[in-house]
């Protein structure tokens, strides 16, 4: 059930969640409303975009440089990915390849290939190689109730 209460003196936002028992499912829920509050400083030709976690489908690192994949574009940062995987890992971001973390927040579908190697299908209809080093994660991912 969800409800919903406006108040014109408000100053911030308040949300509760009230649960019988903490599981994966009220794990999920929290890491979700966390990444809408965390921005990722990155940099396009135009200058500084701070883009919010939120709105990322997945990161890569391509000729030495990180790559933020997300709804209003491709921009870069000056982090590692290693780095950037770091910050985000606690609100659903996850490694699948030596060079991609994916959100799991956007993912649609996995989709088995041959040779036990998944593919991850983004709710963008970018399709994303899953490495078998990872799979794993994946799978744990999966079991969770993504």
């Amino acid at each position: 059930m969800i409800i919903k209460h406006e108040r014109k003196i408000q100053k911030d936002i308040e949300i509760f969640i009230t649960y019988p028992v903490k599981n994966k499912t009220i794990d999920r829920i929290l890491a979700l409303i966390k990444s809408f509050d965390t921005q990722i400083e990155c940099y396009s030709d135009d200058g500084i975009v701070f883009v919010n976690t939120s709105d990322i489908y997945y990161i890569e690192s391509v000729d030495k440089k990180t790559i933020i994949c997300s709804e209003e574009g491709n921009f870069t940062v000056k982090s590692s990915l290693i780095q950037v995987h770091e910050k985000l890992k606690s609100i659903g971001f996850i490694k699948i390849s030596k060079y991609c973390v994916l959100n799991v927040n956007k993912l649609k579908m996995i989709k088995p290939m041959v040779n036990s190697h998944l593919e991850a299908i983004l709710s963008n209809g970018k399709c994303l190689y899953v490495t078998r080093k990872y799979l794993a994660n994946i799978r744990q991912i999966l079991q969770k109730g993504v």
